[in-house]
């Protein structure tokens, strides 16, 4: 426990040194046009049993760092151009690395007094379900891991943003606001996570996307009171094996359906995602062609019990294969069968100090080991759990 608190001391100081730095975009030092924001959140964890960003079983992991810095410049009424620079450190996930997330030019093409079309290209963001364009922000969802069966982290790289172009069409009407996009887009994820949820932890090859296409449409009633949404995207990965492979070159398709709802009152929130994701596996050597289906959901509930407090009920659940729900054969793969699924009940608290400062925790009593990162656990036939529990604190900065 005290090194607990000693490591929640630290990373609180670290916040105050950069909020103490001299801020570029404060008020009146930048022309209009020109806006600069930025962001940083800590988290810290423990886990009863099983890894999680670092080594937090009867410990404390360093979880996750996530600092961004953006800017935007807006020359003339119909031309934008946005990039944000992002430093991400996920336990052996992800080491630490500093990367462009998003860079790109947004060409208003027609805009009419209902709405707007337009385009964006460069590297952009992908559009699927309620959080993913924003997920890297700690602000803009009530809990610190987003719900794991739709929002992995340990494959996030995968469709977070990628490198092409976006149409958009915006139409404001008097039974509420539709938005529509269309992505298509080179993924960025090429890492180890990928391979070893496609192929368990003995592949040694490497995965290469190809383009792939996102599209979504979303329905707002009353200025957001209500929000609707359904996303899809249809993703290729070929396989790329190395001398020594037990595999051989393969293709799998991953075609998620995602469907959103949401509630915004006045102290309640209420929401729920269902996502269907097809799957095709074809080639490889060993493995047999084979078509599947992957099924997540969770429901949400977060009350503002206080102007600047709330918490957060949530049950999540995710199967790796539907016809499959125990995972018999999973160790074929060197995965326990508790790696098929994962049900996740998730209790947390915000507190925003004010617009600047949040802090929050969160407690997690999971059943199965679906979500669990293969980097932070080698072997995880032998030597992780089915029924654990997570423990996770978080202070973020934004200006």
């Amino acid at each position: 426990m005290r090194k607990f608190v000693c490591s929640i001391i630290n990373s609180g100081l670290s916040l105050g040194i950069l909020w103490s730095l001299p801020l570029a975009g404060r008020a009146g030092d930048l022309p209009d046009e020109i806006q600069v924001h930025g962001f940083l959140a800590q988290s810290l964890f423990h886990t009863s049993d099983n890894n999680l960003f670092g080594q937090s079983d009867d410990g404390i992991s360093l979880g996750i760092t996530e600092i961004g810095l953006n800017s935007s410049y807006k020359p003339s009424n119909r031309l934008s151009f946005a990039i944000q620079g992002l430093y991400r450190r996920a336990g052996n996930i992800d080491r630490g690395s500093v990367r462009v997330d998003y860079g790109l030019a947004d060409l208003t093409l027609w805009e009419y007094t209902s709405g707007r079309l337009g385009l964006r290209g460069g590297r952009v963001k992908v559009p699927l379900g309620l959080y993913n364009e924003t997920r890297d922000v700690a602000f803009t969802h009530p809990t610190i891991l987003l719900p794991q069966g739709n929002y992995f982290e340990r494959s996030r790289s995968l469709l977070t943003s990628g490198d092409g172009g976006q149409f958009y069409a915006e139409q404001h009407t008097g039974y509420g606001d539709f938005n529509f996009k269309f992505n298509y887009v080179v993924p960025l994820g090429n890492n180890q996570e990928i391979r070893s949820i496609q192929l368990g932890p003995f592949a040694r090859g490497e995965f290469e996307a190809q383009p792939t296409v996102v599209t979504q449409l979303s329905y707002e009633l009353n200025g957001g009171e209500y929000v609707f949404a359904v996303s899809y995207a249809d993703l290729q990965l070929d396989y790329h094996p190395l001398a020594g492979d037990r595999f051989g070159p393969g293709t799998s398709f991953v075609r998620p359906l995602m469907l959103s709802a949401q509630y915004n009152g006045e102290k309640l929130t209420l929401t729920g995602e269902y996502n269907y994701r097809r799957n095709v596996v074809k080639g490889y050597g060993i493995l047999p062609n084979s078509r599947f289906t992957t099924e997540s959901w969770y429901v949400e509930g977060s009350y503002r019990f206080l102007p600047n407090w709330q918490v957060t009920v949530r049950y999540d659940t995710i199967y790796a294969n539907t016809d499959n729900r125990n995972g018999m054969g999973f160790e074929r793969i060197g995965l326990p069968n508790h790696a098929a699924y994962a049900q996740d009940w998730t209790f947390g608290l915000r507190w925003d100090i004010n617009r600047s400062w949040m802090v929050r925790g969160e407690y997690h009593r999971v059943h199965g080991t679906m979500w669990l990162p293969q980097a932070d656990n080698p072997d995880r036939l032998h030597t992780t759990q089915e029924d654990w529990d997570l423990f996770g604190v978080q202070i973020s900065f934004r200006f």
